[in-house]
C-alpha cells in the first residue's frame, strides 16, 4: 500500500510537471490566426498543423474574398463557431458549408428570426450538420488549441450582447475574441476573474463603447485587432492613449503563435 501511494504521488507529480513544461514548449509548427478582411464584419480562421477552427463567416458582400482565402488555406473545418446571428457574422455560413465539410457548429442560442437565420437553420437540419445552440460554457481541445466558448450568463434582449465569446489558448499565449458584445455584456465580464490576454479582437468592430476602457485595462492586451475599415475615432484615441498596439482589417491580418510568443505573419 505504501508503494502504491508513492507511485500515485510520482504519477501526479510528473503529470503536473509535464503540463507546466508543455505550456512553455515552443511549437515546431506555429498556429496561424487569420482575421480576414471583410469590411465591418467578422471572420477569423485559426489553424494548427492538424485542426481548423472558423469563428464567424463574414458578410455575403465579401463572399468572393472569403471563399478565395479559404480555398487557399483549408480542406475542411473541424469546428465552426457562430457568435450570433447578425448578417455580418453568419452571412457566408451556408456558402461555406456547401463547399467544405463542417464537423461541428456551436452557435449562440439567441434567435433573431431573420430570413438569413431561418435559411441557415433549415440547411443544417436538412444536411445533418451537428449544430448546437450553446447555453453553457464549452471547453474543447484540438491539437495545440484550447478553445473556451462562453455564452452570456443571463438572457439579453439583443443579439450583440448574446454573442458567444471565444478564448483561445496556445501554449502560454491567450487570445480573446470579443464578437459584438456591448455595454451590458462588458459589465458582466468586468465582474469576472479574467487574467491577461495577449491578443484581443475588439468587440463590435471598433465602435466606441462607454466601458471599453475598463475592459481593455482588465484584459491588458499586447495587441488589439479591429475587424473594421472605419474604426471610431474615440476608440482610436483611447487605444493610442493606453499605448496599445492595434491593427484594423483594411487587409487580412495574419498572426503566428509558437506557444511562447506571437508575431505578425504574411
Amino acid at each position: 500500500m505504501k508503494y502504491l501511494k508513492i507511485n500515485v504521488f510520482m504519477f501526479l507529480f510528473f503529470c503536473i510537471f509535464w503540463s507546466g513544461c508543455n505550456k512553455n514548449k515552443q511549437l515546431s509548427d506555429p498556429v496561424k490566426i487569420s482575421f480576414i478582411a471583410c469590411g465591418e464584419a467578422d471572420i477569423t480562421l485559426i489553424q494548427d498543423k492538424e485542426y481548423t477552427v472558423l469563428i464567424d463567416t463574414g458578410e455575403d458582400t465579401c463572399s468572393e474574398v472569403v471563399i478565395d482565402y479559404l480555398e487557399k488555406n483549408i480542406k475542411s473545418i473541424d469546428l465552426m463557431i457562430l457568435t450570433h446571428p447578425d448578417k455580418d457574422h453568419i452571412g457566408n455560413a451556408q456558402t461555406i458549408m456547401k463547399k467544405w465539410k463542417v464537423k461541428k457548429v456551436y452557435a449562440s442560442n439567441y434567435l433573431k428570426h431573420s430570413e438569413l437565420e431561418a435559411e441557415l437553420l433549415d440547411y443544417v437540419s436538412e444536411n445533418n450538420i451537428k449544430y448546437i445552440a450553446l447555453k453553457k460554457s464549452k471547453d474543447i481541445v484540438l491539437g495545440d488549441l484550447k478553445v473556451s466558448i462562453k455564452p452570456a450568463l443571463k438572457e439579453y434582449d439583443s443579439s450583440n450582447n448574446s454573442s458567444l465569446l471565444t478564448y483561445v489558448t496556445v501554449g502560454k499565449i491567450k487570445i480573446f475574441l470579443g464578437a459584438d458584445i456591448k455595454k451590458k455584456r462588458i459589465e458582466e465580464l468586468l465582474n469576472q476573474d479574467i487574467q491577461k490576454f495577449h491578443i484581443v479582437k475588439l468587440p463590435y468592430h471598433g465602435r466606441f463603447i462607454s466601458n471599453i476602457e475598463e475592459l481593455l485595462k482588465k484584459l491588458n492586451p499586447e495587441v488589439v485587432i479591429v475587424t473594421s475599415d472605419q474604426m471610431d475615432i474615440q476608440t482610436r484615441n483611447l487605444l493610442e492613449a493606453l499605448k496599445i498596439e492595434y491593427a484594423e482589417t483594411l487587409e487580412t491580418i495574419v498572426i503566428e503563435l509558437d506557444g511562447v510568443s506571437w508575431k505578425r505573419g504574411v
